[in-house]
Order: C-alpha cells, then sequence, then structure tokens
C-alpha cells in the first residue's frame, strides 16, 4: 500500500514528537508549543508554528528549525510579548514575560512539507521538539 506524503508525514510526526508538549521553565510560569502540525495555505488557521516562551528576566532568546539533516532551514521570530497574568492557568497573581516566538514556513526559501526541528534556547534552558508542515 502507497501512503500519501501527508500521512507519512504524520506518522513520523507521532514517532517524533517528545512524550511532553512543554517543558515547565519555573513554578511561576511555563513554555509550550501552541500547534505542533502546521498548514500554510494562507487559510489563516495553522499556516505557522508558534511557540509560547516564559522568559521573565526578558533574556535574548536563539529560536532556530533545522530539517532532518541538521541544515538551519528557518529562524523563528518574535511575533508578540506579554507581560501579567500566566495565559496557562488564567492565574493573575503572578506576573513574568511571555514571548510567543513564530516561524512561518513560506517566508523566505518555501520549506516543502515534512518533519522538521525546532531548538530554541532561552539562557541555559533548551527547547527541542518537532513541527511537521503538511502541504
Amino acid at each position: 500500500m502507497k501512503w500519501p506524503h501527508s500521512a507519512l508525514c504524520l506518522l513520523a510526526a507521532a514517532a517524533l514528537a517528545p512524550a511532553a508538549v512543554f517543558a515547565s521553565a519555573s513554578a511561576l510560569g511555563e513554555s509550550k508549543v501552541l500547534n505542533r502540525l502546521i498548514t500554510p495555505n494562507g487559510d489563516g488557521r495553522n499556516d505557522t508554528f508558534v511557540f509560547r516562551c516564559y522568559n521573565p528576566r526578558d533574556s535574548e532568546i536563539e529560536a532556530r528549525i533545522y530539517d532532518l539533516r541538521g541544515g538551519e532551514v528557518g529562524k523563528m521570530r518574535l511575533k508578540q510579548r506579554s507581560n501579567g497574568s500566566d495565559p496557562f492557568s488564567g492565574r493573575d497573581d503572578v506576573s513574568g514575560v511571555y514571548y510567543d516566538l513564530e516561524w512561518d514556513p513560506n517566508a523566505g526559501a518555501k520549506v516543502p512539507g515534512g518533519v522538521y526541528l525546532y531548538q530554541i534556547t532561552v539562557e541555559t534552558k533548551v527547547y527541542k521538539g518537532t513541527v511537521v508542515v503538511i502541504r
């Protein structure tokens, strides 16, 4: 049986995806992937990959996307920054700074559908995982 390309991407993502969808940065905030499967078709839904990063000290962030061979295919950019309440728990008794980092697979050199790796570094904390582009 021949599998369609999109089904193979989903199977690969399931095999490569880390068990946890988020990593705790501290007791006051957490960082996590907002969407792991993206369909950059211009419909305004899941067109980009977004990672919400807890960064209370407003530290420098390095966020890159790689293909499965280790070649860099893009960098994530700051989509928005928010102060105040924890966007995950809805609590307003904590303070902090959250960054929404975004990667658009159509920006610059349009990447083909497939599985990609992300690596985000904030101070000494490194977040890694997979994202699937479905075309």
